[in-house]
């Protein structure tokens, strides 16, 4: 029996949620008799030992011919059997690739179907801040043109409906992502070339349950999007009626100084800034609670990490991708409604005063988490590989 190659492009690896998926995708399908290969623009240190990881050359890029001809090449040198892509912009990459080669093509959308249309929506609301003018012409152009006209779906509509043409699959994070896919674009009745595989999340084989009086933040210090300002406020609302608890924030980014100086405007106490950290385990070991406060998220990592570690996560119910992990809210996690920071203050406190409550919620997310294991979606992966390949 011929062994079956499997190649994924990313930009850097490794770099966060896509690349770490990738590497359990690798790591399962391997022992199943694959080869699997990464092409990447750059390289960063990190363990893959179940696949082979060429680089780009130097100055060349996807979106150029030379750079798409070097992909063919690849894909022709190595046997290539499948392509994976998870960059929806390369659509004369895809064409490119299906012209010239034998191999079948998967898309693999990890995040919200058009999260283009979100992410240009509040990087303008981002840029709008402080600026009286801008922040009016956002209220009276972006917002409406966004929300109620969706003027800005249709060259998004065009493109994903180019890479649904263009691929032999494309993979989404749950099945409300699915249905909404194929609403946006104008396929309800159809569907046959889209699948639903979750993000994987590894089992954590001693979870320590007895955390210490820690709220955590993980993530990117951005405005546009993780928006740690609303958590600032919250515990703003909630810090002096625990006492005993602290807030810590790890992560860095842009945002990093004025959540500083917003923190020190509010004279809040606790708060405590802890910076990047390529690991974070001891983090989710010490602390009870993850609070997430995103604009939007398409199936957020730190919530099943914060399962799989017993950490109980408090988010925001942004998207679809949220709901699935954290659902029954009270159960699996908390969800509040967006974006109301009164809600989830109220919510939250509640959670800390009950501490039955709070070990109950910890043992469900450790459990609900194993739903999600590399060997569970390893195994939906390499069944979608084999199907392509039959």
């Amino acid at each position: 029996m011929n062994v079956r190659k499997v190649l994924f492009y990313h930009e850097n690896f490794p770099a966060g949620g896509a690349e770490r998926v990738t590497i359990d995708i690798a790591n399962y399908i391997s022992n199943r008799g694959y080869e699997v290969y990464v092409l990447a623009a750059n390289i960063n240190e990190g363990n893959y030992s179940q696949l082979t990881v060429l680089k780009l050359p130097d100055k060349v890029s996807v979106t150029e011919a030379s750079g798409i001809q070097y992909v063919v090449d690849v894909i022709h040198s190595f046997d290539i059997d499948i392509f994976v892509l998870p960059v929806c912009s390369f659509i004369p990459l895809l064409e490119a690739v299906k012209r010239q080669t034998c191999c079948k093509l998967v898309f693999a959308l990890h995040s919200v179907p058009f999260w283009e249309v979100l992410y240009s929506f509040y990087i303008k609301k981002a840029r709008a801040r402080g600026d009286f003018f801008k922040t009016l012409e956002w209220w009276m152009l972006t917002y409406p043109k966004t929300m109620w006209l969706k003027k800005y779906d249709l060259p998004i509509r065009v493109r994903h409906i180019k890479i649904y043409e263009l691929v032999d699959a494309y993979t989404v994070l749950c099945e409300s992502y699915k249905k909404d896919l194929l609403e946006k674009i104008g396929m309800t009745k159809s569907g046959d070339k889209i699948y639903v595989i979750p993000n994987s999340e590894k089992e954590i084989p001693q979870v320590n349950l007895d955390k210490k009086k820690q709220l955590l933040f993980v993530g990117r210090m951005s405005y546009d999007d993780k928006r740690a300002d609303r958590l600032i406020h919250i515990w703003h609302k909630i810090y002096r009626k625990m006492p005993d608890w602290e807030l810590v924030l790890v992560g860095d980014g842009d945002e990093r100084i004025r959540l500083e100086t917003l923190v020190a405007k509010l004279h809040l106490e606790r708060v405590v800034f802890a910076g990047y950290h390529a690991d974070v385990r001891r983090f989710y070991n010490d602390s009870l609670v993850l609070c997430l406060t995103s604009n939007y998220e398409g199936w957020p990592l730190v919530l099943t990490e914060a399962q799989a570690n017993g950490v109980i996560p408090v988010a925001f119910n942004c998207t679809a991708g949220v709901r699935e992990i954290l659902e029954p809210t009270g159960v699996n996690g908390v969800l509040i409604p967006p974006f109301s920071k009164k809600r989830y203050a109220k919510e939250l406190l509640a959670l800390l005063q009950n501490p039955q409550k709070c070990r109950e919620i910890q043992k469900n997310v450790i459990m609900k988490a194993r739903n999600y294991s590399p060997d569970k979606i390893g195994e939906k992966w390499y069944a979608l590989f084999e199907r392509l390949c039959d």
